[in-house]
């Protein structure tokens, strides 16, 4: 199998740094080292050359546990971006490139998170003990509970509705009130928040924050101080300090020419390309193949004209290597 090199995070540092054994690998772990451009460098293992999608579950799970636990064990010692599980180039020199591509962008990522960590927060309710207490407080909820239970096996369907309407707003008002008294609390000790999706019923607040490490202590507290508020209600688990996985998470894509050539040839394109040629190009298909726009199904002929235009635009900005930052959940909204 093809030797290559997997890249677990870009750190701050212009000294080559050895790690020892703890990188991924099957019998035994892989060396952990530093491949270096100017006051920066990637951090990797010389490992098979893989693709990850391919794989056992059992075996992606073995090398995700450990590439996040050499982050973590690195960040103790400089500032640390993450790069994306599973990232493999063939060679050092394309470690390099990479580098050297995107080091603009890679250097401003070490600076937004240098002295920062991640702290992850969930909270969750037992749903029985706050229907009891909202029953306690909404007369109209109370009322609607006994006579159902009075009348048993003879109350009516719309009766059981309209307690179900009751209960699930009841919920959702109590849920969005938690919520904002816990970001209330913990915003003030935090840079940056990301929200994440509730999994399940009974998870009411998921999120990370971004916060200054001598924040940390301020941080724990304002958690313990809620859960005395909260306390028999809302229950917390806090996971940290990690790396900042939820904030700045660095994908590495190397386009193949192939690609260039395809997505030139979707949009018309020939020779050089220009921002304003590709703008136009897009728009006039845009307007031609737009769902919006036609009376046909026309989503198959659009989407791979975005696919065609975000492969030329990531061309234009670093050519054939292109490095960006993935941010996780942006768009996650809670209840309101």
């Amino acid at each position: 199998m093809q030797n290559g090199i997997y890249i677990y995070c870009i750190i701050k540092t212009s000294e080559h740094q050895e790690f020892g054994a703890i990188g991924i690998g099957d019998a035994t772990a892989s060396n952990v080292l530093t491949i270096g451009f100017k006051d920066i460098a990637a951090v990797i293992s010389h490992n098979p050359l893989v693709v990850y999608d391919s794989l056992s579950k059992e075996k992606v799970i073995k090398d995700l546990f450990t590439h996040e636990r050499v982050i973590e064990k690195i960040m103790g010692r400089f500032t640390t971006v993450p790069v994306k599980f599973g990232t493999m180039v063939e060679t050092e020199d394309r470690v390099i490139e990479f580098l050297e591509n995107g080091y603009t962008l890679l250097r401003n990522e070490l600076d937004k998170v240098e002295g920062k960590i991640e702290q992850d927060v969930v909270a969750t309710w037992e749903q029985p003990a706050v229907l009891a207490i909202l029953a306690r407080q909404n007369e109209q909820f109370r009322e609607m509970q006994q006579k159902i239970a009075s009348e048993g096996e003879q109350a009516s369907i719309e009766d059981k509705v309209l307690l179900g309407q009751l209960i699930d707003q009841a919920l959702k008002t109590e849920k969005n009130k938690y919520q904002q008294l816990i970001l209330q609390d913990l915003k003030q000790e935090s840079v940056d928040i990301c929200p994440y999706d509730m999994i399940n019923d009974d998870m009411i607040f998921n999120a990370a924050f971004l916060l200054e490490k001598k924040n940390q202590e301020a941080f724990d507290n304002a958690i313990h101080s809620l859960d005395q508020k909260l306390e028999n209600t809302v229950y917390f688990r806090e996971v940290g300090p990690l790396p900042p996985y939820s904030f700045s998470t660095i994908l590495f894509k190397r386009i193949d020419p192939e690609e260039v050539e395809e997505a030139k040839n979707t949009l018309g394109l020939t020779g050089e390309i220009t921002e304003e040629a590709l703008r136009d190009a897009y728009y006039q298909l845009a307007k031609k193949y737009h769902p919006d726009k036609t009376s046909g199904d026309t989503s198959q002929e659009f989407q791979v004209i975005q696919n065609a235009h975000r492969t030329l635009r990531n061309f234009i900005e670093g050519g054939l290597i292109h490095t960006q930052v993935y941010r996780w959940k942006e768009d996650v909204q809670w209840d309101s």
